[in-house]
């Protein structure tokens, strides 16, 4: 497992500061009897999988302890308390380092040229290749402009109808929400990949990789890859009837 600074962390922090912050967290939403800070040492101690999917599945397991928050600033709060104590507890897999131990050696070994050469842009892995960091930012603004009318149509188009859809055919409210939700995170991730148009996404995309990849990057969320693939067909039974687009090739 490689280091595992996440981006969100701001400055460095030291444990007792996290430790102290993460038991005021527990007070504030009376979750004492729930949780521990040792509790939260052990989630990172044994913390496993490649690149961002521990951090994800490490986060997810923390917002179950929390009701649903108010707004995006409370989420951040709570986000950034539990990004600090991944940051500067120890980790069985950094070989019982913190990823912040882990960055500080770095620095410290790092020749003195490396140092003063540290602007320069770095490259950039995509794939199976490597390319400049000017050329992937290109890459980036060229996928960016022929997506526009996709994207144009999800936001305009096929999201408002879908959900006036949803209030017309669903009577629960948290069916209503939760279809929408994984309409809207497909859509997302579906751009993020990027697919510049609906009919050329793949099928196991649709069916297998997107539900698979929802429990470990949606935090958060209850739904596991059976209720988001449900969410998705009825999505594409959507589709089908308002845009006559023929979806055969989807087998859910």
């Amino acid at each position: 497992m490689k280091e595992k600074l996440t981006p969100i962390a701001m400055k460095p922090k030291i444990p007792k500061q996290v430790e102290k912050e993460l038991k005021q967290l527990f007070k504030k939403y009376k979750i004492e009897d729930k949780i521990s800070i040792d509790d939260v040492k052990k989630w990172i101690w044994n913390a496993t999988g490649p690149g961002m999917e521990a951090v994800n599945k490490y986060h997810k397991k923390c917002f179950q302890l929390f009701p649903e928050p108010d707004d995006i600033d409370e989420l951040n709060d709570i986000m950034q308390v539990f990004t600090s104590a991944w940051n500067v507890f120890p980790h069985k897999e950094l070989d019982g380092r913190s990823p912040e131990q882990i960055m500080e050696q770095e620095m410290a070994e790092m020749p003195p040229d490396e140092l003063s050469e540290s602007d320069e842009m770095p490259k950039v892995r995509v794939g199976d290749r490597e390319m400049d960091f000017e050329k992937f930012e290109a890459m980036l603004k060229e996928m960016e402009r022929v997506q526009k009318p996709f994207k144009k149509w999800i936001e305009k188009e096929a999201l408002p109808k879908y959900r006036k859809y949803l209030d017309q055919m669903v009577k629960s409210k948290q069916t209503i929400e939760n279809n929408y939700e994984v309409a809207d995170i497909f859509f997302q991730r579906v751009l993020q990949v990027g697919f510049i148009d609906l009919e050329r996404i793949r099928p196991e995309f649709i069916i297998d990789e997107f539900p698979q990849w929802w429990p470990s990057h949606v935090m958060g969320s209850k739904l596991n890859p059976t209720q988001v693939r449900k969410a998705l067909k009825r999505f594409f039974e959507f589709v089908e009837l308002v845009y006559q687009i023929n979806l055969e090739k989807l087998r859910f």
